[in-house]
């Protein structure tokens, strides 16, 4: 009977132990590519996020222009979404995000509005991880990004 207690006890530390390294804080920084209907620009962008679960979690970015496109570059962008994660084995999840998102660009246009899109992260390590994004951003404009970038989990 003993032997039970101790591997039902075991089995529920491992259990409760697997999602717990899911979650936690992490941040990023990569690069995003903004193709809008007037520019095709790029940007440096910054992530702060908090997973909550192994499966949902909050993240807010910032991004700030460093390419042009015939003289129109980014000004900046901001945003702050829900994230959902579908893990698919240690190393590596898919995600989805939808939230609100700000950018400016250097002509004076702003386009404020929804943002949605998927993604996926390759956890190289427990703690670092390589992730790759596609994001719509529906405003006045819409406008595709795709980015790459690291990220470190706390």
């Amino acid at each position: 009977m003993k032997k039970l207690a101790l591997a039902a006890s075991l089995a529920v530390v491992a259990a409760l132990a697997t999602p717990a390294a899911a979650q936690g804080a992490y941040a990023g920084a990569g690069y995003t590519h903004y193709d809008g209907d007037g520019a095709d620009v790029g940007g440096v962008t910054g992530r702060l996020g908090y997973n909550f679960t192994p499966h949902l979690g909050v993240e807010g970015e910032a991004s700030f222009g460093v390419g042009d496109d015939d003289g129109v570059e980014l000004d900046n962008a901001y945003g702050v979404y829900g994230v959902g994660r579908l893990p698919i084995s240690e190393s590596f999840e898919v995600l989805g995000r939808v939230g609100y998102q700000q950018t400016e660009i250097s002509t004076g246009a702003q386009n404020d509005g929804v943002g949605y899109g998927v993604g996926a992260q390759w956890n190289v390590t427990p703690n670092f991880g390589i992730r790759g994004d596609y994001t719509r951003l529906d405003g006045d404009e819409e406008i595709d990004t795709l980015g790459v970038g690291g990220v470190v989990k706390f």
